[in-house]
Protein backbone atom coordinates (compact mmCIF):
# COMPACT_ATOMS: atom_id res chain seq x y z
CA UNK A 1 0.00 0.00 0.00
CA UNK A 2 3.11 2.42 0.84
CA UNK A 3 4.49 1.94 -2.75
CA UNK A 4 0.79 2.35 -4.48
CA UNK A 5 0.26 5.62 -2.48
CA UNK A 6 3.99 6.72 -3.14
CA UNK A 7 3.11 6.08 -6.69
CA UNK A 8 -0.17 8.34 -6.30
CA UNK A 9 1.19 11.18 -4.79
CA UNK A 10 3.34 11.16 -7.83
CA UNK A 11 0.54 10.96 -10.19
CA UNK A 12 -1.02 14.40 -8.09
CA UNK A 13 2.50 15.86 -8.82
CA UNK A 14 2.16 15.50 -12.49
CA UNK A 15 -0.76 16.72 -11.98
CA UNK A 16 0.35 20.03 -10.93
CA UNK A 17 -1.48 19.63 -7.40
CA UNK A 18 1.51 20.50 -5.09
CA UNK A 19 2.24 18.23 -2.49
CA UNK A 20 5.16 18.68 -0.46
CA UNK A 21 7.22 16.02 1.72
CA UNK A 22 5.69 16.81 5.00
CA UNK A 23 2.41 16.75 3.37
CA UNK A 24 2.92 13.11 2.04
CA UNK A 25 3.91 12.02 5.56
CA UNK A 26 0.43 13.64 7.03
CA UNK A 27 -1.61 11.67 4.06
CA UNK A 28 0.56 8.56 4.73
CA UNK A 29 -0.78 9.16 8.66
CA UNK A 30 -4.47 9.59 6.76
CA UNK A 31 -4.60 6.36 5.07
CA UNK A 32 -3.41 4.35 8.14
CA UNK A 33 -5.99 6.27 10.35
CA UNK A 34 -9.24 5.98 7.74
CA UNK A 35 -8.54 2.95 5.76
CA UNK A 36 -9.31 1.70 2.38
CA UNK A 37 -12.65 -0.02 2.96
CA UNK A 38 -14.54 3.46 2.40
CA UNK A 39 -13.47 4.66 -0.19
CA UNK A 40 -15.72 8.01 -0.49
CA UNK A 41 -13.99 8.98 3.58
CA UNK A 42 -10.12 7.83 1.84
CA UNK A 43 -10.69 10.43 -1.23
CA UNK A 44 -12.35 13.30 1.27
CA UNK A 45 -9.76 12.88 3.59
CA UNK A 46 -7.07 13.02 0.78
CA UNK A 47 -8.51 15.69 -0.39
CA UNK A 48 -8.56 17.80 2.78
CA UNK A 49 -4.72 17.12 3.32
CA UNK A 50 -3.54 17.47 0.16
CA UNK A 51 -5.60 19.84 -2.32
CA UNK A 52 -5.36 23.37 -1.09
CA UNK A 53 -6.47 25.55 -3.65
CA UNK A 54 -10.04 24.93 -5.37
CA UNK A 55 -8.55 24.18 -8.92
CA UNK A 56 -5.91 21.62 -7.50
CA UNK A 57 -9.56 19.62 -5.45
CA UNK A 58 -10.69 19.68 -9.16
CA UNK A 59 -7.45 17.70 -10.14
CA UNK A 60 -7.36 15.89 -7.25
CA UNK A 61 -10.25 14.25 -7.59
CA UNK A 62 -9.80 13.68 -11.35
CA UNK A 63 -6.93 12.34 -10.66
CA UNK A 64 -7.62 9.87 -7.67
CA UNK A 65 -10.22 8.71 -10.42
CA UNK A 66 -7.85 7.86 -12.71
CA UNK A 67 -5.69 6.31 -10.80
CA UNK A 68 -7.84 4.11 -8.70
CA UNK A 69 -10.31 3.09 -11.34
CA UNK A 70 -8.35 3.33 -14.57
CA UNK A 71 -8.67 -0.35 -15.19
CA UNK A 72 -8.05 -2.19 -18.89
CA UNK A 73 -11.20 -3.80 -20.76
CA UNK A 74 -13.55 -1.53 -19.68
CA UNK A 75 -15.68 -1.34 -23.21
CA UNK A 76 -17.53 -4.98 -23.26
CA UNK A 77 -16.97 -6.66 -26.28
CA UNK A 78 -19.42 -6.37 -29.43
CA UNK A 79 -22.44 -8.71 -28.98
CA UNK A 80 -22.30 -8.96 -32.85
CA UNK A 81 -19.23 -11.86 -32.41
CA UNK A 82 -20.21 -13.29 -29.39
CA UNK A 83 -24.23 -13.63 -30.35
CA UNK A 84 -23.24 -17.47 -31.96
CA UNK A 85 -22.05 -18.27 -28.04
CA UNK A 86 -24.65 -17.37 -25.83
CA UNK A 87 -25.57 -20.84 -24.62
CA UNK A 88 -23.04 -22.33 -22.39
CA UNK A 89 -22.71 -26.05 -24.68
CA UNK A 90 -21.55 -23.83 -27.49
CA UNK A 91 -18.88 -21.77 -25.21
CA UNK A 92 -17.64 -25.14 -24.36
CA UNK A 93 -17.75 -26.46 -27.78
CA UNK A 94 -15.66 -23.38 -29.23
CA UNK A 95 -13.01 -23.75 -26.24
CA UNK A 96 -12.63 -27.48 -26.75
CA UNK A 97 -11.71 -26.94 -30.96
CA UNK A 98 -9.08 -24.46 -29.81
CA UNK A 99 -7.96 -26.22 -27.06
CA UNK A 100 -4.46 -27.77 -28.16
CA UNK A 101 -4.23 -25.53 -31.06
CA UNK A 102 -3.75 -22.01 -28.90
CA UNK A 103 -1.70 -22.17 -25.45
CA UNK A 104 -3.34 -22.66 -22.38
CA UNK A 105 -2.87 -18.99 -21.53
CA UNK A 106 -4.67 -17.47 -24.44
CA UNK A 107 -7.78 -20.38 -24.08
CA UNK A 108 -8.06 -18.31 -20.69
CA UNK A 109 -8.33 -14.95 -22.53
CA UNK A 110 -10.62 -16.32 -25.20
CA UNK A 111 -13.11 -17.82 -22.22
CA UNK A 112 -13.22 -14.55 -19.87
CA UNK A 113 -14.28 -12.69 -23.07
CA UNK A 114 -16.75 -15.34 -24.01
CA UNK A 115 -17.91 -15.14 -20.29
CA UNK A 116 -17.92 -11.35 -20.56
CA UNK A 117 -15.46 -11.36 -17.76
CA UNK A 118 -13.39 -8.58 -18.28
CA UNK A 119 -12.63 -8.59 -14.62
CA UNK A 120 -9.93 -11.28 -14.75
CA UNK A 121 -8.38 -9.88 -18.21
CA UNK A 122 -8.15 -6.19 -16.50
CA UNK A 123 -6.08 -8.02 -13.32
CA UNK A 124 -4.22 -9.84 -15.52
CA UNK A 125 -3.01 -6.39 -17.25
CA UNK A 126 -2.79 -5.12 -14.22
CA UNK A 127 0.20 -7.66 -12.92
CA UNK A 128 1.68 -7.44 -16.80
CA UNK A 129 2.37 -3.92 -16.62
CA UNK A 130 3.21 -3.43 -12.82
CA UNK A 131 5.79 -6.07 -13.45
CA UNK A 132 6.86 -3.89 -16.42
CA UNK A 133 6.65 -1.12 -14.02
CA UNK A 134 4.39 1.17 -16.40
CA UNK A 135 4.07 3.61 -13.65
CA UNK A 136 7.95 4.55 -15.13
CA UNK A 137 6.38 5.68 -18.39
CA UNK A 138 7.90 9.03 -19.61
CA UNK A 139 7.60 9.66 -23.21
CA UNK A 140 4.82 9.31 -26.00
CA UNK A 141 7.98 6.66 -27.79
CA UNK A 142 7.14 4.24 -25.11
CA UNK A 143 3.67 3.80 -24.96
CA UNK A 144 4.28 1.78 -28.49
CA UNK A 145 6.68 0.11 -26.09
CA UNK A 146 4.61 -1.38 -23.10
CA UNK A 147 1.94 -1.59 -25.33
CA UNK A 148 3.71 -4.39 -27.46
CA UNK A 149 5.22 -6.15 -24.59
CA UNK A 150 1.86 -6.23 -22.48
CA UNK A 151 -0.42 -7.14 -25.70
CA UNK A 152 3.10 -10.67 -25.64
CA UNK A 153 2.30 -11.44 -22.22
CA UNK A 154 -1.37 -11.82 -23.33
CA UNK A 155 -0.27 -14.17 -26.19
CA UNK A 156 -2.23 -11.68 -28.29
CA UNK A 157 0.74 -12.39 -31.29
CA UNK A 158 -0.03 -15.90 -31.13
CA UNK A 159 -3.88 -15.19 -31.79
CA UNK A 160 -2.31 -12.81 -35.02
CA UNK A 161 -0.39 -16.25 -35.95
CA UNK A 162 -2.78 -18.73 -35.61
CA UNK A 163 -5.99 -16.50 -37.14
CA UNK A 164 -3.83 -16.02 -40.04
CA UNK A 165 -3.02 -19.70 -40.68
CA UNK A 166 -6.87 -20.66 -40.00
CA UNK A 167 -7.57 -17.59 -42.91
CA UNK A 168 -5.22 -19.98 -44.97
CA UNK A 169 -6.84 -22.72 -44.35
CA UNK A 170 -10.17 -21.30 -45.42
CA UNK A 171 -8.54 -20.19 -48.33
CA UNK A 172 -7.10 -23.50 -49.95
CA UNK A 173 -3.59 -23.37 -48.00
CA UNK A 174 -1.71 -25.36 -45.82
CA UNK A 175 -2.40 -24.81 -41.98
CA UNK A 176 -3.58 -27.57 -39.95
CA UNK A 177 -7.86 -28.15 -38.76
CA UNK A 178 -10.84 -26.48 -40.20
CA UNK A 179 -12.82 -24.47 -37.63
CA UNK A 180 -16.39 -22.61 -37.88
CA UNK A 181 -16.33 -19.50 -39.59
CA UNK A 182 -18.26 -17.85 -36.34
CA UNK A 183 -15.22 -18.67 -34.22
CA UNK A 184 -12.56 -17.58 -37.07
CA UNK A 185 -14.99 -14.67 -37.28
CA UNK A 186 -14.46 -14.22 -33.54
CA UNK A 187 -11.33 -14.45 -32.96
CA UNK A 188 -10.52 -12.33 -36.16
CA UNK A 189 -12.42 -9.34 -34.04
CA UNK A 190 -10.55 -10.58 -30.79
CA UNK A 191 -7.02 -9.34 -32.57
CA UNK A 192 -8.15 -6.00 -32.66
CA UNK A 193 -10.32 -5.98 -28.86
CA UNK A 194 -7.23 -7.28 -27.37
CA UNK A 195 -5.14 -4.32 -29.09
CA UNK A 196 -7.48 -1.61 -28.60
CA UNK A 197 -7.88 -1.92 -25.10
CA UNK A 198 -4.25 -2.30 -24.32
CA UNK A 199 -3.97 0.27 -25.67
CA UNK A 200 -6.63 2.75 -24.37
CA UNK A 201 -5.03 1.39 -20.86
CA UNK A 202 -1.49 2.37 -21.74
CA UNK A 203 -2.92 5.36 -22.52
CA UNK A 204 -4.56 6.16 -19.62
CA UNK A 205 -1.13 5.41 -17.70
CA UNK A 206 0.42 7.81 -19.97
CA UNK A 207 -2.09 10.45 -18.92
CA UNK A 208 -1.44 9.64 -15.51
CA UNK A 209 2.17 9.11 -15.32
CA UNK A 210 3.66 10.84 -17.91
CA UNK A 211 1.17 13.63 -20.01
CA UNK A 212 1.14 16.07 -16.87
CA UNK A 213 5.04 16.55 -17.12
CA UNK A 214 5.07 16.00 -20.57
CA UNK A 215 2.62 18.74 -21.30
CA UNK A 216 4.86 21.23 -19.08
CA UNK A 217 7.98 20.23 -21.43
CA UNK A 218 6.30 20.66 -24.25
CA UNK A 219 4.63 24.13 -22.96
CA UNK A 220 8.20 25.19 -21.97
CA UNK A 221 9.09 24.86 -25.20
CA UNK A 222 5.66 26.64 -26.63
CA UNK A 223 6.45 29.60 -24.57
CA UNK A 224 10.10 29.75 -26.19
CA UNK A 225 8.72 28.78 -29.36
CA UNK A 226 6.88 31.18 -32.39
CA UNK A 227 3.16 31.51 -31.39
CA UNK A 228 1.84 30.81 -35.03
CA UNK A 229 3.64 27.72 -34.65
CA UNK A 230 1.22 26.81 -31.37
CA UNK A 231 -0.11 23.81 -31.31
CA UNK A 232 -4.28 24.13 -31.28
CA UNK A 233 -4.23 21.73 -28.26
CA UNK A 234 -1.67 23.88 -25.84
CA UNK A 235 -3.63 26.64 -26.09
CA UNK A 236 -6.01 26.58 -22.86
CA UNK A 237 -2.68 26.23 -21.31
CA UNK A 238 -0.60 28.85 -22.51
CA UNK A 239 -3.97 31.05 -21.22
CA UNK A 240 -3.84 29.82 -18.54
CA UNK A 241 0.39 30.63 -18.25
CA UNK A 242 -0.12 34.24 -19.48
CA UNK A 243 -2.93 35.16 -16.65
CA UNK A 244 -0.14 33.88 -14.23
CA UNK A 245 2.64 35.85 -15.68
CA UNK A 246 0.22 38.91 -15.95
CA UNK A 247 -0.84 38.76 -12.37
CA UNK A 248 2.73 38.20 -11.32
CA UNK A 249 3.48 41.05 -13.37
CA UNK A 250 1.19 43.42 -12.03
CA UNK A 251 1.62 42.51 -8.30
CA UNK A 252 4.89 43.52 -8.60
CA UNK A 253 4.42 46.45 -10.53
CA UNK A 254 1.93 47.34 -7.78
CA UNK A 255 4.61 47.26 -4.86
CA UNK A 256 6.81 49.27 -7.66
CA UNK A 257 4.02 51.87 -8.00
CA UNK A 258 3.86 51.99 -3.96
CA UNK A 259 7.57 53.03 -3.58
CA UNK A 260 7.63 55.54 -6.63
CA UNK A 261 4.18 57.36 -5.55
CA UNK A 262 5.14 57.90 -2.16
CA UNK A 263 7.59 60.90 -3.24
CA UNK A 264 10.11 62.93 -1.90
CA UNK A 265 10.91 63.08 1.90
CA UNK A 266 9.16 65.54 3.23
CA UNK A 267 11.79 66.92 5.94
CA UNK A 268 10.03 69.70 7.98
CA UNK A 269 6.82 67.80 8.22
CA UNK A 270 8.82 64.75 9.48
CA UNK A 271 10.10 66.00 11.83
CA UNK A 272 7.37 67.99 13.55
CA UNK A 273 5.90 63.89 13.05
CA UNK A 274 8.13 62.98 15.33
CA UNK A 275 8.11 65.69 17.98
CA UNK A 276 6.59 63.41 20.34
CA UNK A 277 9.61 60.57 20.24
CA UNK A 278 12.11 63.03 21.53
CA UNK A 279 13.42 62.99 17.95
CA UNK A 280 13.38 59.49 17.52
CA UNK A 281 12.34 59.41 13.97
CA UNK A 282 9.27 56.86 13.47
CA UNK A 283 6.75 58.83 11.47
CA UNK A 284 7.60 59.55 7.94
CA UNK A 285 5.99 61.88 5.95
CA UNK A 286 6.38 62.33 1.85
CA UNK A 287 5.72 64.95 -0.71
CA UNK A 288 3.45 63.13 -3.01
CA UNK A 289 2.53 64.21 -6.24
CA UNK A 290 -0.57 63.92 -8.18
CA UNK A 291 0.11 62.26 -11.83
CA UNK A 292 -2.40 62.41 -14.73
CA UNK A 293 -3.41 59.70 -15.90
CA UNK A 294 -1.89 58.75 -18.80
CA UNK A 295 -4.21 56.60 -22.01
CA UNK A 296 -2.60 53.90 -23.58
CA UNK A 297 -4.15 53.11 -27.38
CA UNK A 298 -3.78 49.52 -28.64
CA UNK A 299 -4.44 48.74 -32.43
CA UNK A 300 -4.56 44.96 -33.49
CA UNK A 301 -4.30 43.92 -36.73
CA UNK A 302 -6.31 40.56 -36.19
CA UNK A 303 -6.02 38.92 -39.53
CA UNK A 304 -5.11 35.48 -39.84
CA UNK A 305 -1.34 36.17 -40.00
CA UNK A 306 -1.30 37.78 -36.14
CA UNK A 307 -4.45 36.70 -35.12
CA UNK A 308 -2.50 34.08 -32.75
CA UNK A 309 -0.21 36.78 -31.64
CA UNK A 310 -2.86 39.76 -31.19
CA UNK A 311 -5.15 36.98 -29.10
CA UNK A 312 -2.32 36.41 -26.51
CA UNK A 313 -1.20 40.07 -26.29
CA UNK A 314 -5.10 41.21 -25.92
CA UNK A 315 -5.25 38.80 -23.32
CA UNK A 316 -1.93 39.95 -21.38
CA UNK A 317 -3.05 43.41 -21.66
CA UNK A 318 -7.40 42.13 -20.35
CA UNK A 319 -5.53 41.18 -17.29
CA UNK A 320 -3.25 43.80 -16.58
CA UNK A 321 -6.00 46.34 -16.58
CA UNK A 322 -6.21 47.44 -12.67
CA UNK A 323 -2.84 48.34 -12.93
CA UNK A 324 -2.51 50.03 -16.52
CA UNK A 325 -3.57 53.47 -17.18
CA UNK A 326 -6.66 53.96 -19.23
CA UNK A 327 -6.94 51.65 -21.88
CA UNK A 328 -8.45 51.86 -25.18
CA UNK A 329 -8.31 48.89 -28.00
CA UNK A 330 -8.94 48.72 -31.01
CA UNK A 331 -8.76 45.64 -33.63
CA UNK A 332 -8.48 45.83 -37.68
CA UNK A 333 -7.85 43.76 -40.88
CA UNK A 334 -9.67 46.20 -43.54
CA UNK A 335 -11.41 48.43 -41.66
CA UNK A 336 -10.67 49.36 -37.68
CA UNK A 337 -13.30 49.56 -34.90
CA UNK A 338 -12.89 49.74 -31.20
CA UNK A 339 -13.11 46.50 -28.92
CA UNK A 340 -13.04 48.61 -25.83
CA UNK A 341 -16.61 47.82 -24.26
CA UNK A 342 -16.23 44.17 -25.62
CA UNK A 343 -13.24 43.81 -23.58
CA UNK A 344 -15.04 45.39 -20.23
CA UNK A 345 -18.24 43.48 -20.74
CA UNK A 346 -17.23 39.62 -21.60
CA UNK A 347 -15.09 37.45 -19.68
CA UNK A 348 -11.65 37.28 -21.35
CA UNK A 349 -11.76 34.69 -23.81
CA UNK A 350 -15.02 35.41 -25.24
CA UNK A 351 -13.99 38.92 -25.48
CA UNK A 352 -10.73 38.50 -27.86
CA UNK A 353 -12.56 35.27 -29.57
CA UNK A 354 -15.58 37.70 -30.83
CA UNK A 355 -12.97 40.49 -31.55
CA UNK A 356 -10.79 38.13 -33.65
CA UNK A 357 -14.36 37.13 -35.49
CA UNK A 358 -15.97 40.70 -36.08
CA UNK A 359 -12.78 42.60 -37.32
CA UNK A 360 -10.35 39.76 -38.48
CA UNK A 361 -12.02 39.80 -41.89
CA UNK A 362 -10.80 41.31 -45.07
CA UNK A 363 -7.45 42.19 -46.38
CA UNK A 364 -5.43 43.72 -44.41
CA UNK A 365 -5.27 47.86 -45.11
CA UNK A 366 -2.85 49.57 -42.70
CA UNK A 367 -3.62 53.00 -44.05
CA UNK A 368 -7.28 52.60 -44.17
CA UNK A 369 -6.90 51.46 -40.41
CA UNK A 370 -5.20 54.39 -39.84
CA UNK A 371 -6.76 56.90 -41.24
CA UNK A 372 -10.57 55.33 -39.52
CA UNK A 373 -8.18 55.50 -36.19
CA UNK A 374 -7.52 59.39 -36.74
CA UNK A 375 -11.44 59.99 -37.41
CA UNK A 376 -11.94 58.15 -34.11
CA UNK A 377 -9.09 59.93 -31.52
CA UNK A 378 -6.81 61.72 -33.13
CA UNK A 379 -8.22 64.65 -30.91
CA UNK A 380 -7.36 62.41 -27.97
CA UNK A 381 -3.92 61.64 -28.64
CA UNK A 382 -1.86 63.81 -26.71
CA UNK A 383 1.52 64.00 -25.14
CA UNK A 384 0.49 61.57 -22.49
CA UNK A 385 -0.81 58.79 -24.79
CA UNK A 386 0.88 55.81 -25.69
CA UNK A 387 0.30 54.42 -28.70
CA UNK A 388 0.91 50.56 -29.53
CA UNK A 389 0.88 48.54 -33.01
CA UNK A 390 0.84 45.11 -33.13
CA UNK A 391 0.90 43.78 -36.63
CA UNK A 392 3.24 42.38 -39.20
CA UNK A 393 3.45 45.31 -41.49
CA UNK A 394 1.99 43.55 -44.49
CA UNK A 395 0.00 45.97 -46.42
CA UNK A 396 -1.46 43.36 -48.83
CA UNK A 397 0.36 46.22 -51.90
CA UNK A 398 -2.36 49.15 -50.65
CA UNK A 399 -1.14 52.55 -50.34
CA UNK A 400 0.75 52.37 -47.35
CA UNK A 401 0.23 56.15 -46.30
CA UNK A 402 3.24 56.68 -43.73
CA UNK A 403 2.15 60.29 -43.60
CA UNK A 404 -1.08 59.09 -41.28
CA UNK A 405 0.79 57.16 -39.45
CA UNK A 406 3.72 60.17 -39.21
CA UNK A 407 0.64 62.57 -37.82
CA UNK A 408 -0.67 59.52 -35.65
CA UNK A 409 2.99 59.43 -33.53
CA UNK A 410 3.59 62.91 -33.72
CA UNK A 411 0.44 63.10 -31.48
CA UNK A 412 1.43 60.85 -29.15
CA UNK A 413 3.93 60.81 -26.36
CA UNK A 414 5.80 57.54 -27.55
CA UNK A 415 4.28 55.24 -30.33
CA UNK A 416 5.28 51.55 -30.16
CA UNK A 417 4.98 48.54 -32.48
CA UNK A 418 5.39 45.72 -32.19
CA UNK A 419 6.03 42.70 -35.09
CA UNK A 420 5.50 39.48 -35.13
CA UNK A 421 7.91 38.94 -38.25
CA UNK A 422 12.27 39.42 -37.71
CA UNK A 423 13.99 42.68 -39.79
CA UNK A 424 15.59 40.45 -42.36
CA UNK A 425 11.64 39.60 -43.22
CA UNK A 426 11.14 43.77 -43.74
CA UNK A 427 12.61 43.06 -47.23
CA UNK A 428 10.50 40.40 -47.93
CA UNK A 429 6.96 41.10 -50.37
CA UNK A 430 4.36 43.37 -49.40
CA UNK A 431 6.10 44.29 -46.03
CA UNK A 432 5.65 48.53 -45.38
CA UNK A 433 7.69 48.16 -42.27
CA UNK A 434 10.65 49.99 -43.29
CA UNK A 435 8.50 52.87 -44.30
CA UNK A 436 6.55 52.53 -41.04
CA UNK A 437 9.93 52.09 -38.41
CA UNK A 438 11.24 55.70 -38.84
CA UNK A 439 7.91 57.17 -36.97
CA UNK A 440 8.02 54.67 -33.88
CA UNK A 441 9.79 55.05 -30.67
CA UNK A 442 10.84 51.54 -30.41
CA UNK A 443 10.23 48.57 -32.73
CA UNK A 444 10.10 45.23 -31.37
CA UNK A 445 9.60 41.52 -32.66
CA UNK A 446 6.93 40.17 -30.21
CA UNK A 447 6.67 36.31 -31.54
CA UNK A 448 6.80 34.91 -28.49
CA UNK A 449 4.70 34.76 -24.72
CA UNK A 450 8.50 35.75 -23.40
CA UNK A 451 8.29 38.66 -25.88
CA UNK A 452 4.74 40.07 -24.46
CA UNK A 453 5.82 40.02 -20.84
CA UNK A 454 9.05 41.74 -21.44
CA UNK A 455 6.67 44.72 -23.24
CA UNK A 456 4.41 44.76 -20.84
CA UNK A 457 6.57 44.94 -18.16
CA UNK A 458 8.14 48.42 -19.38
CA UNK A 459 4.99 49.38 -20.71
CA UNK A 460 3.55 49.55 -17.17
CA UNK A 461 6.51 51.77 -16.42
CA UNK A 462 6.81 53.70 -19.58
CA UNK A 463 2.49 54.69 -19.34
CA UNK A 464 2.83 55.69 -16.13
Amino acid sequence: MDVTFARFVAALRNADVRVSPAETLTAFDVVRRVGIADQALLKDSLALALAKSKAEKSRFDETFERFFFQLAFQEPAKRTFLAKFDAEADRQAALEALRGEISAELVDAVRAVLNDDRTALAVRVQQVADALNIHEISSLREKSVFSRQIADALAVPELDAYVQGRDAVAGGGDGGGEISDDLRGLLRYLRHYFREEIRAYVDAQYRLHADASGKRAILEAALKSNLNQLPQAYHDEVRRVVKKLADKLAKEHRRRARQTDRGVLDLKRTLRSNVAYDGSVFDLRWRQQKRERATVFVLCDVSSSVARVARFLLLFLYELTDVLPSIRAFAFSSRLGEITDIMRAKPSEAAIEEALFSWGKGNTDYARAFMDFRELCAMELNARSTLIVLGDGRNNYYDPRPDVFKELSRRAKQTFWLNPETRDQWREGDSEMRRYAPHCFRVETCNKIRDIERFADRLLVAAR
